[in-house]
């Protein structure tokens, strides 16, 4: 490759998974394609593979270097409690991988490290921190349980991280015991963390995240808001006026609102079909047996269930950062009914193209269930909205890569006309993170 003054030697895409397990893993590898598909060389470094040069599963070609483990629910819990908090391989290999490649114009992107590194890697990317890019796909850079939510309550939380009304606070889904562990995980992380606020860079998917990330003492310097990529569900027009079922799609846990949606649902008497799977699927079947459970649906079985659908429901309990269904639903032309908790709540209702309740109260959700089953011509002109605004909502693969690399670039030059500041300089003027 022949790079500019400002473009990357190469990429380091830092992520716990050298395959697809969730949002963050399945971002990381895309990111790696659209790199190398621009000439960008990449290497994988992760907690479940050692190093090698053989490639991830999701893609062959790709170089990894890692860590031989796994993720902390597959280890004994005695190992997993340790090595959660602070995995020195991990450390080590990191360290011996930026030894080994590192260049002036090498880019780090972290997209994920509690579920196999741990904040230990922090300590290997220290002394280049100005070249780090943290992508904030949750709130784990802040929270212990990365969702403020509670657990125990079912609601949203307010607490401040780390204080003493969150730390005594049993909010886990576990135990309490589990709780402070995950308090002891995030004071080491805070501390290991601390020159990363202000010197790296930090990537939110929703620029509402960066009040939830700076709740209580932590400030984040440099922010900027890059949304994730999404691809419509359908790639022609429908005409949800004419169908008559409902569709959710993700993650089945009570986190996401599924048993206050399908108790809605019950009540408004109109039918659900639950594309996807989890913890929660097996209790919310036996509960609901006369709801649609279709499990995990390739693209081509998510267009047949969309094509089917006069909504997609959103109905999750937290402040969701971002929602990728309602995305992919708008791209596709349909109406989506959404919690107030998920950050792009008042961007839906303000485009018009779908209805907004209260997050948590099924009997406010069955009203806006009973209302869109009823009303074809409210239906038809939400479609009409959506298809008008899905840009607005929904951006490309390639878009999303060009933003990411402008970041990188942006990185590059700054480093190159000026210096790191001094420790002891007092902390820059808040700023809001920018939009790119």
């Amino acid at each position: 490759m022949t790079a500019g003054n400002d473009t990357p030697d190469q990429v380091v895409v830092i992520s716990d998974y050298s395959r697809v397990r969730g949002g963050a893993s399945k971002l990381a590898l895309l990111l790696a394609e659209q790199l190398q598909q621009r000439d960008v060389p990449v290497t994988l470094f992760c907690g479940d593979m050692n190093k090698c040069n053989s490639g991830s599963a999701d893609d062959p070609g790709l170089v990894v270097w890692g860590v031989a483990g796994a993720s902390l629910l597959e280890q004994r819990k005695s190992l997993a409690a340790m090595r959660g908090i602070w995995n020195g391989e991990a450390k080590t290999s990191l360290a011996a991988l930026v030894k080994k490649i590192d260049t002036p114009r090498t880019i780090y992107h972290l997209h994920g490290f509690l579920q196999t590194l741990s904040p230990s890697i922090f300590r290997a990317l220290h002394p280049l921190r100005e070249r780090v890019v943290i992508h904030a796909h949750d709130y784990f850079l802040a929270c212990p349980n990365g969702a403020y939510f509670d657990y125990r309550s079912g609601t949203e939380c307010a607490r401040a991280p780390l204080s003493l009304a969150c730390t005594f606070r049993n909010c886990d889904k576990r135990s309490a015991a589990h709780k402070l562990w995950r308090v002891l995980r995030q004071g080491v992380q805070n501390s290991v963390t601390r020159d990363f606020m202000t010197d790296s860079r930090v990537i939110l998917i929703h620029e509402d995240m960066q009040d939830y990330l700076e709740r209580g003492t932590r400030r984040l310097a440099r922010p900027c808001v890059i949304r994730n990529p999404a691809q419509p569900f359908l790639n022609r027009a429908t005409r949800p006026e004419t169908k008559h079922g409902f569709v959710f799609v993700g993650d089945i846990h009570a986190y996401k609102g599924v048993f206050v949606l399908a108790e809605a649902a019950r009540k408004a008497e109109v039918h659900v079909c639950f594309v996807g799977d989890g913890a929660d699927r097996a209790q919310l079947q036996r509960d609901y047996p006369e709801f649609q459970f279709a499990g995990w649906q390739d693209r081509q079985g998510l267009a047949r269930f969309a094509g089917q659908a006069r909504a997609v429901i959103v109905p999750s309990l937290g402040p969701e950062p971002f929602g990728l269904t309602l995305v992919e639903a708008v791209a596709s032309g349909l109406p989506v009914v959404i919690s107030e908790g998920v950050l792009m709540a008042p961007e839906v209702k303000a485009a018009g193209v779908g209805l907004v309740f209260r997050a948590g109260d099924g009997d406010h959700l069955a009203q806006v269930l009973a209302q869109i089953a009823g009303d074809d011509a409210l239906v038809r002109q939400m479609s009409e909205k959506a298809h008008v605004t899905r840009d607005r909502f929904a951006q490309s693969e390639d878009a999303w890569c060009d933003k990411i690399m402008q970041l990188y670039r942006e990185m590059i030059s700054a480093r190159a006309h000026s210096a790191l500041p001094n420790p002891t300089d007092p902390p820059a003027p808040r700023v809001r993170g920018a939009i790119l």
